[in-house]
């Protein structure tokens, strides 16, 4: 009968590979206790290699029948490939392995692999690597980390076939920046800021544009200001607003009974504290008011003393047409008082009797505002 000293398996780059030794001890044509895969095993006698269907047969992937009996003292090896064979490992070690506690990998027949499941799809926890690309990461909670230790650089590259075309690293410590090509943006750890920079990260001042002529970004919302042209306090432009108002006539403190045309209506752009405004205001009726003429309803205080030149004023039958007119905006006020160069060449306030119903009034100007 057939004996054997010893055995060895190896993994090899090729597959698994089995080496079996038997010292045989009586005649014997019978070699048992093997696991290879039919065709994939070799057979040497004294150092001699057998031919298999000639001088032996290997058919159930187990056992192998010498034509010619081995005599005592042959030495005779078997060296073994199979699909699978367990390797000598300590039992409970995670492995692909019968030996090991959980199945480490599964490789379906696409040759897809599989970690911590055992099919594809990304809405099961678990790594799915493919030829495709369709595979990932799937978990409840952080699916990827990289780290790089101790230097600066690129953690992740990004590759058009050979080619870098852009990264995502760490530079001065402990900030993340994002670069393509000669342009990136870099995130402060330690403050609350984005800044440009180039392909390494590193900062950059005045050579990253936002958009373009043809390809522009649609708004942008900002709870601060702009600085436009330099970094100075007067650089910074922190409103810019339009829309309407509707001016009114006021005659002293009381305008009662006063009603005006469909024409009356203004508008007004702002910028930072400079307002530009244009209106008009035409009367129906002037009711019962008295007194000193005004302009009101203008859409901000003005934080100054000043003026709004009148570019047209209308009163068939009245002075008003013939003479100079100006509208003075005392500080604080939303309203502007119209007054007239009189022939001292002094300015007085237009009274509610020099004017009619048929008052028709067109102005803009400009004046500044603490709003």
């Amino acid at each position: 009968m057939a004996g054997y000293i010893g055995s060895k398996a190896s993994v090899v780059s090729s597959g698994a590979e089995r080496k079996k030794t038997f010292t045989i001890t009586g005649a014997t044509t019978s070699l048992t206790g093997l696991n290879y895969t039919v065709g994939k095993v070799h057979v040497f006698q004294n150092g001699v290699r057998l031919v298999d269907g000639t001088d032996y047969t290997a058919t159930n992937g187990t056992t192998i029948t010498l034509t010619v009996a081995a005599q005592s003292g042959d030495n005779v090896v078997v060296i073994s490939q199979a699909a699978f064979q367990v390797a000598d490992l300590p039992a409970g070690t995670p492995s692909i392995n019968d030996n090991g506690n959980a199945t480490a990998i599964t490789i379906d027949s696409s040759e897809n692999v599989f970690v911590g499941k055992t099919s594809a799809g990304l809405s099961t926890a678990g790594v799915q690597l493919d030829a495709t690309g369709s595979g990932g990461f799937c978990r409840a909670e952080t699916c990827l980390t990289l780290s790089r230790l101790s230097t600066d650089g690129s953690i992740l590259d990004f590759r058009k076939d050979s080619t870098t075309v852009g990264s995502t690293g760490v530079v001065g410590g402990n900030d993340l920046y994002i670069a393509g090509g000669a342009t990136g943006i870099r995130f402060d750890s330690d403050v609350a800021k984005i800044y440009p920079t180039n392909g390494t990260g590193a900062v950059s001042n005045g050579a990253v544009d936002i958009g373009e002529a043809n390809f522009r970004f649609k708004d942008a919302y900002l709870s601060g200001g702009v600085y436009l042209g330099g970094t100075g306090s007067a650089n910074h432009l922190d409103d810019y607003e339009s829309g309407s108002f509707t001016p009114t006539v006021l005659f002293g403190s009381n305008n009662s009974g006063t009603t005006y045309s469909s024409l009356t209506g203004g508008s007004y752009t702002k910028i930072g504290n400079v307002v530009q405004v244009t209106g008009r205001v035409r009367l129906s009726s002037k009711g019962s008011g008295a007194g000193t003429v005004a302009i009101a309803g203008l859409p901000f205080a003005a934080n100054q003393d000043g003026g709004l030149g009148i570019t047209f004023i209308q009163n068939t039958g009245s002075y008003l047409f013939q003479r100079f007119l100006f509208l003075t905006i005392d500080i604080t006020a939303t309203k502007a008082f119209l007054r007239l160069l009189n022939s001292s060449g002094n300015f007085e306030n237009v009274q509610e009797g020099s004017i009619t119903s048929s008052f028709d009034v067109i102005f803009s100007g400009t004046y500044k505002t603490n709003s």
